[in-house]
């Protein structure tokens, strides 16, 4: 770690200790000290906003749920709970008055595509109970009688549609492309003066990253109210890993930061960027998997594809991502538009196509 030869042993041994002991040695051999807590915690920490909006898509997530129960959902509710006006929230603290919303912070690319899944999601549910059937939309009810999902004409249930897919179009996109890019934690951002409540540019920026994850400041030790991301990382990472790797990653980065320490940032948006590309992507098998289980009945065939689905089209929101643009569609057209007509052997295809990409053979199986 100290290049030059003509230092002395000692003072070589020193700054490896020092390397090793702290978090980071700088290019110029100069060892940085700092304390890297155990947990998420650090002054001046807000990423309320990102709290809001974790509770909004939870809200909008309930509301179009209610149609597995025969409820008929008006699309413009949909959209104004979506967009945060008209007071579309039965929760006062998430209207109008907050002025955050998930319609602007989703990638622009997908914005109408949502807003036409509300469409189809109103339309299915004007079967008000119906059952559904290939050709028609309405209800599909597991096997056991216990699970019912509202799912259109083609068997695709657009809640796990809207759902997952707001989890990547927001969530996953604004952390991995917004906050941890050059553009909010670069060498341009101010990380030197501290707004109370918040801490410098960088770190704020950093912090609204972790608060998309949606995990509490003392996970993977506490797993209580997991959100989304959170919750999903826990479902695969007796597999993964991904919790350590991400939480690790999320304080390492974080004292950094505070640290002025720019090549452990640096490290450390890289590793978290990486991994949760890697849950997403963990997560897409998973519920293919899930799929395969449960191919006799179709109610929960249609309802883990879909999430399958929405998992996938998470993947296209990061730009440097492990699947290219002709995997994805190799993975889409292998699921195709009827998961009516989706058999074991398509959902096989799609499996392999993810984990090849993602260097996850020896695991898929285990997801």
């Amino acid at each position: 770690m100290l290049s030059s030869i003509r230092r002395h042993t000692t003072l070589a041994l020193v700054g490896l200790a020092a390397c090793l002991t702290f978090t980071s040695c700088s290019d110029d051999d100069d060892a940085l000290s700092y304390n890297v807590p155990s947990t998420y915690s650090f002054e001046n920490v807000n990423y309320s906003g990102q709290t809001t909006r974790l509770a909004m898509l939870s809200e909008l997530d309930a509301y179009v749920k209610t149609g597995n129960n025969g409820a008929r959902l008006d699309a413009q509710k949909m959209k104004d709970m979506y967009a945060n006006t008209n007071n579309a929230f039965s929760d006062p603290a998430l209207n109008e008055a907050t002025s955050k919303q998930l319609k602007n912070k989703t990638i622009l690319t997908a914005q109408a595509q949502f807003e036409n899944y509300f469409d189809a999601v109103a339309a299915a549910s004007q079967s008000e109970g119906a059952a559904a059937s290939e050709g028609t939309a309405g209800i599909l009810t597991s096997a056991d009688g216990t699970k019912k999902y509202l799912v259109d004409e083609n068997g695709i249930e657009y809640a796990q549609l809207i759902q997952k897919g707001l989890m990547g179009a927001v969530f996953y996109n604004q952390a991995v492309e917004g906050y941890l890019t050059e553009e909010k934690i670069g060498a341009a951002v101010d990380n030197t003066t501290v707004t109370e409540g918040e801490g410098t540019k960088m770190e704020h920026h950093w912090d609204e990253a972790f608060g998309y994850f949606g995990a509490p400041v003392d996970f993977p030790a506490n797993k209580d109210g997991l959100k989304f991301w959170a919750s999903y990382s826990n479902k695969v990472d007796a597999v993964l890993g991904s919790n350590k790797a991400l939480m690790d990653a999320f304080i390492k980065g974080r004292a950094a930061i505070s640290a002025k320490d720019m090549t452990g940032k640096n490290e450390a948006a890289a590793t978290v960027r990486a991994e949760w590309e890697r849950l997403v992507a963990a997560s897409a098998i998973l519920e293919l998997n899930a799929t395969k289980t449960n191919i006799a009945d179709q109610a929960l065939k249609s309802h883990y594809l879909s999430e399958a689905i929405g998992f996938i089209m998470s993947l296209q929101y990061k730009t440097d991502r492990k699947l290219s643009t002709a995997k994805y569609q190799e993975v889409m057209n292998a699921i195709g538009t009827n998961l009516y007509e989706t058999t074991a052997d398509d959902i096989n295809t799609a499996i392999d196509i993810l984990s090849t990409a993602y260097d996850m053979d020896s695991i898929k199986g285990q997801l």
